[in-house]
């Protein structure tokens, strides 16, 4: 995992550090995008217009497809939802939260090709359209959340707290650095399942990348 952490970090350091301190929303997706194509990265990264967005919000989403990735095809979509007219000035610290975001999107979804990959390219079980606790209990998404977790959470703290504190959980679920949570991903899994089995499950393999994923390989 960290092969793929590294050369991510690398990608967005490389953004970052190749744009002006001011950058317009839409010449920051095309400067990604160079970039990470330039890293030779098979995926593709867009944006959509969310009208139900207010007028300066944007999020991240991205998918993994294996069909596509057996097939040769281009496997992982990263989208950038907003309601931005695109011509808005990100400044050093939105450039920062945007880059965090395809960031984590990008290892996300890598390490779902990774899971992919192992079974040679066949599906794994639980889609997001189907029950959501089903979809967020799955093997992979535990695992793929995990990696997520460990990430933010070694954003804000180093390796050893971190497992220290993962006995307590639910109480880890609200930590925060300032007004940010730590995770905001264990939050929603916290806040979504309580402490259950699925939860004791993610826990367990949050521990174990905390003990594996290097810090100088996650992008800050």
């Amino acid at each position: 995992m960290n092969i793929i952490l590294e050369r991510i970090c690398i990608a967005c350091n490389t953004v970052r550090g190749s744009i002006p301190e001011l950058i317009t929303f839409k010449k920051l997706i095309a400067q990604t995008r160079k970039v990470f194509k330039k890293h030779n990265f098979d995926l593709a990264i867009k944006s959509k217009k969310d009208k139900n967005l207010d007028w300066d919000k944007w999020y991240v989403m991205a998918y993994y497809d294996a069909h596509e990735d057996k097939q040769g095809e281009t496997p992982i979509e990263i989208i950038v939802y907003h309601n931005l007219q695109g011509n808005e000035e990100f400044g050093a610290r939105q450039i920062t939260s945007f880059l965090t975001e395809i960031y984590d999107a990008v290892a996300h979804e890598y390490r779902h090709q990774y899971q992919s990959m192992r079974r040679d390219f066949y599906p794994y079980a639980a889609k997001p359209f189907e029950p959501y606790d089903e979809y967020l209990s799955d093997q992979d998404e535990l695992d793929a959340y995990a990696v997520s977790i460990a990430i933010e959470l070694l954003r804000t703290m180093d390796a050893p707290r971190a497992r220290r504190n993962l006995s307590r959980f639910s109480k880890m679920s609200k930590m925060r650095t300032g007004l940010n949570l730590s995770s905001p991903m264990l939050r929603a899994y916290m806040s979504h399942f309580g402490l259950n089995s699925a939860t004791r499950r993610l826990a367990k393999k949050v521990y174990c990348h905390l003990e594996t994923i290097d810090k100088r390989y996650v992008f800050l």
